[in-house]
């Protein structure tokens, strides 16, 4: 850009000053100036040198992120969502059982695949509340095929357990 270019383009730049608000003018006449397509092209905007905080640099923390991610191994998440597990869990339980399962009550991540825990009727009397209920963790692997289960406690439907 030569200096006569230069010189024109600071003759068209407007000059701003700031009034202050107490004098009763209409802020917003101000806010409305236009500027020149030419002046947009010609100014650049500058970004700031971002510091860096005392987290980041490796002088302040004594481990790095290298060292985190070796001390904790990512889990593989299982294959089978923990939705299809459950299905499996019911459906495979009452097979083997031949008793009714009532509903899943937990569902967590196991080894390659899920742990399920299930309550069951273990023996269905009248009235429904002298129903004697049982938990049972049933391990499905990665494929939904059953690996092993156990059952947990037993109780009365109508009282709340003694944990």
């Amino acid at each position: 850009m030569t200096e006569q270019q230069t010189n024109e383009a600071e003759e068209r730049k407007p000059t701003r000053t700031r009034r202050p608000s107490s004098e009763g003018k209409d802020e917003s006449s101000e806010r409305k100036r236009t500027v020149r397509s030419s002046d947009k092209a010609q100014s650049t905007t500058q970004k700031r040198p971002q510091r860096q905080s005392a987290e980041r640099t490796s002088e302040s923390s004594p481990r790095s992120a290298a060292d985190s991610k070796q001390k904790r191994p990512a889990k593989p998440k299982p294959k089978l969502s923990a939705r299809k597990a459950a299905v499996a869990a019911l459906e495979q339980l009452q097979l083997l059982t031949t008793r009714t399962p009532e509903s899943v009550t937990g569902v967590e991540p196991h080894d390659d695949g899920w742990r399920v825990t299930v309550e069951v009727v273990e023996s269905a009397r009248i009235p429904d509340t002298a129903d004697i209920m049982a938990e049972y963790d049933v391990d499905i692997d990665g494929s939904g095929e059953l690996a092993g289960y156990t059952r947990g406690s037993r109780y009365f439907r109508g009282r709340t357990r003694e944990e």
